[in-house]
């Protein structure tokens, strides 16, 4: 049977001082390695400072110490460090572009995909969608070739309408990645995304046709799996059953528990997905 590998969002102790949209594990790379394997995860959803990226020799050797991996590298803090790849002002453009290429470089080194989501930006709202359109896809081209040459994938997401006004629904991505057309530009999910923008979560999931490399695990509330089981929106045992007849996505993440002791929720939640994946 297949194995969905399980990861936690990770960054470094700054990111706690940007005010991200959900809470993660922080530390130096040995610190995130050592939790990452106490409480029962396979490796990290690692979040670089854009504008500092590790060395990934260090962070490497961290992980391997602890026998964990860096199943995906997260783009995600472009977007509260004042980035986007689809900006009004084309200096942000070039610069954030150049920063994601800096990302795709670190987790090439690991072999590892690169999530796409939130780093997009709202949108550029002073040029008419054909417009962005044609930005959008020389932008998304070049990350491709970059990912390509770097030996891994750029992962793109479909992203709640509070946070951006490109690319919301799950077909609006796979038109996306089936007009960039590159082993080196795929799909991947988030329950947030699937629970509030898609018709139902059985189509935002099918509609990827077991193209997607990954999906972030937490509940509208914020929450991990199995934590605070009786406020779930979501029915975690019917989206697992979804995706094993779809498709098994390779990895998932999720994110610290918005309160209380973080390693009590972390262990909890990887028990409860642990106990789904091997239903």
């Amino acid at each position: 049977m297949k194995r969905l590998r399980l990861g936690i969002f990770s960054s470094t102790p700054d990111i706690e001082d940007l005010g991200f949209i959900v809470k993660v594990l922080t530390g130096t790379p040995e610190q995130i390695a050592t939790s990452i394997n106490k409480w029962g995860y396979d490796g990290v959803e690692f979040m670089p400072d854009p504008e500092n990226i590790p060395d990934p020799i260090r962070f490497s050797t961290a992980l391997d110490n602890e026998g964990v991996a860096l199943t995906v590298v997260n783009s995600g803090r472009m977007a509260v460090q004042n980035m986007a790849l689809l900006h009004e002002d084309i200096k942000i453009r070039d610069r954030s572009l150049e920063a994601f290429k800096g990302i795709i470089d670190f987790a090439g080194h690991f072999k590892s995909p690169v999530g796409l989501g939130i780093a997009r930006g709202k949108g550029i709202s002073n040029v008419s969608k054909l417009e962005e359109s044609e930005i959008a896809a020389d932008i998304f081209k070049q990350l491709a070739q970059h990912a390509e040459r770097a030996g891994t994938v750029v992962m793109l997401e479909a992203a709640e309408s509070e946070y951006t006004n490109f690319a919301n629904t799950m077909e609006e991505v796979m038109g996306w990645v089936n007009k960039i057309d590159s082993p080196g530009f795929s799909v991947m999910l988030d329950t947030y995304q699937l629970a509030n923008d898609e018709p139902s979560i059985e189509h935002g999931i099918q509609v990827t046709k077991g193209q997607a490399r990954h999906i972030h695990l937490y509940d509208p509330s914020r929450w991990p799996p199995g934590v605070m089981a009786k406020n779930d929106r979501l029915d975690w045992p019917h989206l697992i059953s979804t995706l094993r007849k779809v498709h098994l996505p390779e990895t998932g993440s999720v994110v610290l528990a918005p309160e209380g002791d973080p390693a009590v929720a972390a262990i909890k939640a990887s028990k409860y997905l642990r106990g789904l994946l091997n239903e």
